[in-house]
């Protein structure tokens, strides 16, 4: 849809030149000159002649900067900006056309990534900082964070599960990304819009840079955000809720693990009465569990979510379809969560009794249990096969023994025998099913 100059609040003419200098970083000379030679942005004048620019200007403004870095000239930027207007689309509110080129000096965002890699993964943090000062002189701040920190944690995240990273490694850059990114965070421009979201990672999900980039990426915007942190747990989070009424609670689970937290985060938000927006890896992993969450699905890439929530807060979310989990699942939930401990004692037992059980057992026992809740949360079983196929995949000093885990899940299947009776029979089937093709 073409610019409209209807009174809504995305069109209001609110902030003055200087206003738009800070927000956006763009000079008031050039600001003047891109108007009068482009036609872009478009602000209204007071009797006086004073510009003043609604919030649909500044982010045209940051629309148009963003084609620069990806290698347009303004001339071309604004080329498109028409093109998309005379197709009957509205510019900001269309997938951005194309990634930043790689810089003209060699200095590609590939090769900018690799090289902070190489430097965490030796624990060189100084040279860590130099590669992302290099970054942020080249591309934009978004694109940094995008490309370099966070592909980064996800390609070490990788080394890790293949045995070719130590944790130490991980848990050394991952803290080395989020002191940069916190950075970002402190530097960002006040609020200048209305409204208020809050970020927060559900209960036990301990991975929270997607979110803290999201926060920064919401703030450079112009908004109020509320960010909690990690692992946050609910109780007397409503009351939190109700002090500060945010127009959207966000939220992400990384891994299957901790589902079963964010959908009792969503059923809380709901009884409250605010929209929950929703996202992580979790949902790329098994698509099916977003049918079951009472919220709303963000997408899979994190560059998309500060426009779709714009777009969800201007014109309101879309209609929410939610899958009911069937009675059983719910049922077994209860009961499991009464009785997890009474279970994975009998598991644990019997395995120290037969010599079976790893150092990092007892560890494992709590992950197990972890992707039981969020199977019987959503009532999608294709959450433990996903599991179970990571599992088998795993390597380094985390990997399950060879012919180990078949054992493991049958002795976990008599527990739920014991414990659960009936209630569980269907989950017991599964597990030994699992065990008995595992072991063919």
């Amino acid at each position: 849809m073409a610019h409209s100059n209807g009174p809504s609040e995305e069109t209001l003419p609110l902030f003055n030149l200087k206003a738009v200098v800070r927000e956006t970083g763009v000079s008031a000379p050039t600001l003047r000159m891109w108007e009068r030679r482009y036609g872009l942005p478009r602000p209204q004048r007071t009797p006086s002649g004073r510009r003043l620019y609604s919030r649909r200007d500044i982010e045209t403004v940051r629309w148009l900067t963003q084609r620069l870095s990806e290698g347009m000239t303004i001339g071309q930027a604004v080329a498109l900006w028409q093109e998309l207007e005379a197709r009957g689309q509205d510019p900001l509110r269309v997938p951005a056309p194309s990634r930043p080129a790689p810089s003209p000096t060699g200095a590609n965002l590939a090769g900018l990534r690799q090289a902070w890699l190489a430097a965490v993964l030796a624990f060189d943090e100084l040279t860590a900082d130099s590669v992302v000062n290099q970054a942020f002189a080249l591309y934009p701040p978004e694109t940094v964070c995008l490309e370099v920190l966070l592909q980064g944690l996800q390609e070490i995240g990788d080394l890790w599960y293949t045995g070719k990273a130590t944790v130490s490694q991980e848990h050394f850059a991952s803290n080395v990304a989020v002191r940069r990114l916190e950075a970002l965070i402190q530097a960002a421009p006040p609020p200048s819009r209305p409204g208020r979201f809050l970020v927060l990672a559900p209960p036990l999900e301990r991975h929270s840079f997607n979110l803290r980039l999201l926060t920064f990426f919401l703030r450079r915007r112009g908004w109020d955000v509320v960010y909690l942190g990690a692992n946050v747990p609910l109780e007397r989070l409503a009351e939190t809720l109700q002090a500060l009424r945010p127009h959207w609670v966000i939220t992400a689970a990384q891994y299957l693990a901790t589902v079963a937290g964010l959908m009792d985060l969503a059923e809380l938000a709901r009884a409250e009465g605010i929209p929950l927006g929703y996202g992580g890896r979790a949902f790329n992993q098994v698509p099916a569990l977003r049918h079951h969450i009472p919220g709303y699905f963000l997408g899979e890439h994190l560059d998309e979510v500060p426009q779709r929530l714009e777009q969800w807060t201007a014109e309101g979310p879309p209609l929410l379809r939610v899958e009911p989990v069937p009675g059983l699942y719910r049922e077994a939930l209860g009961i499991f969560r009464l009785r997890e401990i009474a279970i994975w004692g009998t598991v644990w037992l019997r395995l120290m009794e037969e010599g079976t059980a790893p150092d990092w057992f007892l560890e494992f026992g709590q992950e197990f249990g972890l992707h039981i809740q969020a199977t019987l949360a959503t009532g999608e079983m294709a959450v433990m096969d996903t599991y179970l196929s990571w599992l088998r995949g795993l390597r380094g000093e985390r990997a399950v023994p060879k012919g180990w885990l078949p054992h493991f899940l049958s002795a976990y299947a008599d527990a739920l025998d014991r414990w659960m009776g009936s209630s569980a029979a269907f989950l017991a089937e599964y597990l030994r099913n699992r065990a008995q093709e595992q072991m063919e």
